[in-house]
């Protein structure tokens, strides 16, 4: 119930904020559609508020946000002012007429929510598909929420790790080079409502969806014409496709920012081109042109450079047809002047747009996505991976979509000529670019990633023009055209509403989740004697959110994470581990026992040993809590006692044999007591007073059963699953 609710309130914030600016800032014509701008403007606003707060001295948002609340709710009353009392009723009347809109919006909310809140109860917490990002714009989040920008603290101020390009520090790099405005409003809207960025990181996606799909709307009816209940259905196909679902469970928020900038910004152009024909001034359009431009420079700054394609291609299709120079001018100076006024105002976010774009030369970003074909436009997809149906069934739904398209807009050209230019120039641009990632995925796999992502970003305006066939299907009579128009809708529709069934099952016990094993780490932050830390931590998840967890403390990672936590040695004093393997120094005050999972101990530790697995070995695995690794027959681990004197050492082994056996384990060449009976189950196995030589030595564990196959299905040969090993020193 939580997440319903806390994501309605995300909602009902962020059109607050942009409310009064809608009211006061949109062109007449436009002013009953202020419901499916108030939400682009509010972020907007957040945005710019937060912008100017990480420019001054003050410690984030915990120290201005509740203060900047009065800043919408003074924009709303000039509105009032402005417009007079009765206003209010027919701005009301206008939101009315969503209703449709909100239902489904209501309906594709609770889908994607439902899975969150299976295990949730009346706690908030991220989880995801795959992707890692959550934990990225968390850490940013807690930078901008906490933090000043000329503080030092911890990790903070650890350039050598935190170095990207001209950016020295962690603050400078969420500022210059990554997705400022995710992580500015998690911390801004964290702070307002007493939450934690994790809990909010996973819920904000979903929240984007459901306000994306207004200008899905906007976009069928504005731009080809779609009326009523038929503008619905782009809608619907936005809030229940599978490449929705995949984004937000991916936690893709800098993806559906820049969608709902793309899609203002579309707008902002046809609106301000058609204003030019009727004998009006282009510049009205300007606050939309200007919030759609912060909107993406403070998410997907990169993505300016071809966020105009669909409506550029529209601009020169009207040039074609209508030969007007001069209203092409106008509206490529009003956009080409908000460019520049955007600049000015966050010019941090346009002077590191080159070194993003190095960055990208540098760095191969994402993984391998199934490339579409055409059904996959309208989301006829197969799974959660985005696999496509069999070749034959591919072939025929990618031909009738195709086919009703070129229909669509070939009826749309004899009819109304402006729609048909519309339908094309939404739609052919973003596939030109998006096929030339596709050719480049033959060379390079994760360009598929990149394909997919350009084509996310487009996805308003690909359906708004995809489905043009719609404007000449439902005001007919009930003819073929309209029945089979009919037919295929409830086709997508089923097939969406099956990928919809496949995520929710699937996300019910997510691949990955922050659980409270997880938060437990956030308890070294408030330790003093815990002065900085290596991140040992294998898994990739926990390792990200560790470091989101203590940016307080200065932090060292082995391996590269992320961008802004690159691999250098280890200076910690204290190493942070969720290894299988502990050793437990002499002094209880130098090991940390977080939880089963997490433990941390003292680099010069006395008694302490490094422990790592060697040879004999296959993935970690886990359940729930319980972690564990197969061994497919001998096994060894490597022990290097630090020390210049033997070490004495208590051995406990948490293990569990395939099949009844015997267990022998060896140092060395030497046996380490006799050999133990293994029954089966999870057992604890001690030795005490085991010698370890100053240096490095290899424990080998060995059963007198073969390794066996556990099913048929499963390939691999195993012998004995170790779930722990605790090393603890002995005077």
């Amino acid at each position: 119930m939580l997440y319903y609710l806390i994501a309605a309130v995300v909602v009902l914030h962020t059109a607050f904020w942009g409310i009064g600016l809608s009211w006061l800032v949109l062109p007449r014509v436009w002013r009953r559609w202020w419901w499916a701008f108030a939400p682009g403007l509010g972020i907007a606003l957040q945005s710019a508020v937060v912008w100017l707060g990480a420019h001054t001295p003050l410690a984030g948002t915990n120290v201005y946000a509740q203060w900047s609340e009065l800043l919408p709710l003074g924009l709303l009353v000039a509105a009032v002012a402005r417009h007079g009392a009765p206003a209010i009723g027919t701005r009301l009347r206008a939101a009315w007429s969503a209703r449709g809109l909100l239902l489904l919006a209501g309906l594709a909310g609770a889908v994607l929510l439902w899975p969150m809140a299976q295990r949730g109860g009346w706690t908030l917490t991220a989880s995801s598909l795959g992707s890692c990002d959550q934990a990225d714009y968390a850490a940013g989040a807690r930078v901008l929420g906490e933090f000043s920008r000329d503080d030092r603290t911890g990790f903070l101020g650890l350039s050598e790790v935190t170095k990207v390009g001209s950016a020295d520090y962690f603050f400078d790099f969420w500022l210059r080079l990554n997705h400022f405005t995710p992580s500015a409003l998690l911390a801004h809207n964290g702070t307002i409502l007493g939450l934690q960025p994790y809990q909010l990181v996973s819920l904000t996606g979903v929240v984007l969806l459901l306000l994306n799909s207004c200008l899905v709307l906007l976009l069928a009816r504005v731009a080809v014409g779609l009326r009523g209940s038929a503008a619905l259905i782009p809608a619907a196909l936005y809030l229940f496709s599978p490449l929705g679902a995949y984004a937000v469970h991916h936690g893709a928020l800098g993806q559906l920012y820049a969608a709902h900038g793309i899609a203002v910004l579309t707008l902002a152009v046809l609106g301000a081109w058609r204003a030019g024909l009727r004998g009006g001034s282009v510049w009205a359009w300007a606050p939309l042109v200007l919030v759609a431009i912060w909107i993406l420079a403070g998410s997907y700054n990169f993505i300016l450079t071809v966020a105009l394609a669909p409506a550029g291609a529209w601009l020169l299709a009207e040039l074609w047809a209508r030969r007007d120079w001069r209203g092409s001018a106008r509206v490529a100076g009003l956009v080409l002047a908000m460019l520049a006024v955007s600049a000015v105002l966050f010019w941090g976010r346009f002077d590191g747009l080159i070194e993003r774009f190095r960055l990208f030369d540098q760095y191969d970003f994402g993984w391998p996505v199934p490339l579409l074909s055409p059904e996959g436009w309208f989301g006829m997809l197969r799974d959660t991976e985005l696999h496509a149906w069999p070749r034959a069934v591919r072939l025929l739904l990618s031909a009738l979509t195709v086919g009703i398209w070129l229909t669509g807009v070939i009826l749309l050209w004899r009819r109304q000529r402006d729609r048909a230019l519309a339908a094309v120039a939404l739609v052919l641009p973003v596939l030109a670019g998006w096929g030339l990632l596709v050719w480049e995925a033959r060379t390079r796999a994760n360009a598929s990633y990149d394909a997919f992502k350009l084509f996310s970003v487009f996805y308003p305006e690909l359906l708004a023009g995809l489905t043009c066939w719609l404007a000449v299907a439902w005001p007919a009579r009930p003819t073929w055209w309209r029945r089979a128009s009919l037919a295929l809708v409830a086709l997508v529709l089923v097939l969406n509403g099956h990928a919809a069934g496949l995520f929710a099952r699937k996300m019910a016990l997510p691949p990955l989740r922050v659980e409270r094993s997880l938060l437990e780490i956030r308890r070294l932050e408030r330790i003093p004697r815990v002065t900085s830390v290596n991140l040992r931590i294998e898994d990739f998840w926990a390792r990200l959110w560790a470091n989101a967890f203590l940016l307080r403390k200065p932090q060292y990672f082995s391996v590269h994470t992320y961008e802004g936590r690159l691999n250098t040695a280890f200076k910690g004093e204290w190493d942070l581990s969720d290894s299988l393997l502990r050793s437990l120094p002499l002094r209880e005050a130098d090991f940390i026992d977080l939880n089963p999972q997490f433990h941390a101990v003292r680099v010069k530790a006395p008694g302490r040993v490094d422990l790592a697995f060697g040879s004999g070995w296959h993935v970690q695995e886990a359940e729930g809590i319980n972690r564990w690794r197969w061994s497919a027959g001998p096994a060894t681990i490597t022990v290097f006692n630090p020390g210049a004197r033997p070490q004495t050492v208590n051995l406990a082994l948490r293990v569990r044999a395939l099949q009844p056996g015997r267990l022998q384990l060896e140092l060395g060449d030497a046996r380490l007591g006799g050999p133990r009976l293994l029954n089966g189950n999870l057992q604890r196995l001690e030795y005490k007073d085991v010698v370890l030589p100053p240096g490095a030595s290899v424990l080998i564990l060995s059963t007198d059963q073969a390794a066996a196959h556990a099913a048929d299905s499963d390939p691999r040969l195993l012998a004995v699953a170790l779930y722990g090993l605790s090393v603890q020193a002995e005077p």
